[in-house]
């Protein structure tokens, strides 16, 4: 056997050597590619839940605020209403008796000097 030969058989060998470890690191990648499309399903799956999820309380938290939204609406209404009724009755009764009461403390006031006055006048008298 010649050296030429030697280094053929060996240059085949170490050819064949690269050639399966290629293949298995071939095979290996495949195999991590595969892994990966899994965990890439299974954090799609997730996100995709999550986000159904984040959708639906969303939609309760509007609904929710177009409720209290409706509840601050009558409370405005109502506040309204009550300060109207509340000077509306003012006007109705507590005007009448605070001219009635200034009316009578007047009145009261006049019948005083007119008797302090009479009183004075049949001292003179």
């Amino acid at each position: 056997m010649t050296a030429w030969e030697l280094a053929t058989i060996l240059v085949a060998i170490a050819a064949l050597v690269v050639i399966a470890a290629l293949a298995n690191l071939v095979i290996k990648l495949r195999q991590v590619i595969s892994d990966l499309n899994e965990m890439t399903n299974k954090i799609q799956n997730t996100l995709d839940l999550a986000s159904r999820r984040l959708e639906k309380q969303a939609s309760e938290i509007e609904s929710e605020y177009h409720r209290v939204d409706g509840l601050i609406d009558t409370a405005e209404k109502i506040t309204s209403r009550a300060n109207f009724v509340s000077e509306l009755t003012y006007s109705v009764i507590a005007k009448p008796f605070i001219h009635i009461s200034s009316l009578l403390k007047g009145t009261f006031r006049v019948a005083k000097i007119i008797r302090g006055r009479l009183f004075r006048s049949q001292i003179k008298t």
